[in-house]
């Protein structure tokens, strides 16, 4: 077990580089905060490069990291000023991890994506990838111009899904394509239609597109869209959060599909 005092330290000056997207994705990494999100990483068989614990809180966790065999020598205590630092949370909880990030694998099997196209804000992207976990989807697709599904506030708001539900960041919309080739019908949420949501017939393969905060989705994903859809909002509000949106889709298809 380590102990780090000096902001000079080499494994924490790697570790705050983590707070950088381009840093994440050169070292294949990203960094966590909490016990929660630690026991999950453990759960998922996610690979858990290094344990930090915050020395004043030594007592309270140390138990609780050995339970799961994690070699000591890639735990390490450090002092209350560095931890804090590493953190983005304003009471930290006293835990903290590297996760290496892994390939998930992926299949053209019934059932549905989730296609995110340039959501900004991180705790949409975070909700729904938690509703996807929770709907049992195959997976959630980002495409270039998405909010990084690392970001430690995304991270937080996906409360541990992030470890459950495969993330495929399709900058150059490759897999996409594929999903078209292996007849995946594509569905988007669109208000310039009076389709109404609840009456399609939603099984066998789908792709439930979902865009940008103010402008929707992208006009190349919208013209892949084999079929446009609406919610119907009786209590005529102008729109939906995409999250919730995302949300309402994603059981729908749950309720049709529950035998």
């Amino acid at each position: 077990m380590n102990t780090i005092t000096s902001k000079d330290n080499t494994l924490y000056k790697e570790v705050r580089k983590l707070k950088e997207k381009k840093h994440r994705r050169e070292k294949k990494q990203f960094f966590i905060e909490g016990l929660r999100f630690f026991e999950e990483a453990i759960k998922s068989n996610y690979s858990v490069d290094n344990v930090f614990i915050k020395e004043s809180s030594k007592e309270k966790f140390i138990n609780s990291v050995e339970e799961y065999d994690f070699p000591q020598s890639r735990v390490s205590i450090l002092k209350d000023s560095l931890f804090d630092s590493l953190c983005s949370t304003e009471n930290p909880q006293g835990v903290a991890a590297v996760i290496n990030i892994k390939p998930h694998e992926v299949d053209f099997q019934e059932g549905f994506y989730v296609l995110v196209d340039k959501v900004q804000d991180p705790g949409n992207l975070g909700t729904i990838i938690r509703s996807a976990h929770a709907s049992g989807a195959l997976g959630v697709i980002l495409t270039k111009g998405t909010v990084d599904v690392f970001n430690e506030k995304t991270l937080r708001s996906t409360m541990g899904s992030i470890f459950y539900v495969p993330i495929i960041e399709d900058e150059d919309m490759e897999f996409i394509f594929k999903l078209k080739e292996q007849g995946f019908k594509f569905i988007v949420s669109s208000l310039q239609t009076n389709k109404n949501y609840f009456d399609e017939k939603l099984k066998g393969k789908l792709v439930i597109c979902v865009g940008n905060e103010g402008n929707g989705v992208s006009e190349v994903i919208y013209n892949l869209a084999d079929i446009k859809l609406k919610i119907p909002m009786p209590g005529e509000a102008e729109s939906l959060n995409v999250a919730v949106a995302s949300s309402i889709m994603m059981f729908e298809i749950v309720r049709q599909n529950i035998k």
